[in-house]
């Protein structure tokens, strides 16, 4: 006598089968292209290349060109205090 897996198991699937209206088959494999998309979509939004990268990068950019504004500045009041200096002499 001998029992397979398959037959142990049998009744379990008929039952989940009725209670969720369609295949064992379709079922799991529906939930695993959900979880494939969710997976995906964590990545999009929480991994190396998501949104708050971008965002903090776009931030990034503008405090950069606010910092090279206030150089430039800076470094044209230097400019004329050196020239100054030097026609001072």
């Amino acid at each position: 006598m001998k029992i397979s897996f398959q037959e142990d198991i049998a009744p379990f699937i008929d039952k989940l089968e009725e209670i969720l209206g369609l295949s064992f088959k379709v079922f799991l494999s529906t939930a695993l292209i959900v979880m494939a998309l969710g997976i995906y979509l964590a990545n999009l939004l929480f991994g190396n290349h998501s949104l708050q990268v971008l965002e903090k990068l776009k931030h990034e950019k503008i405090v950069i060109k606010q910092e090279i504004e206030v150089l430039k500045n800076k470094n044209a009041k230097l400019h004329k205090e050196y020239l100054e200096w030097v026609d001072a002499q």
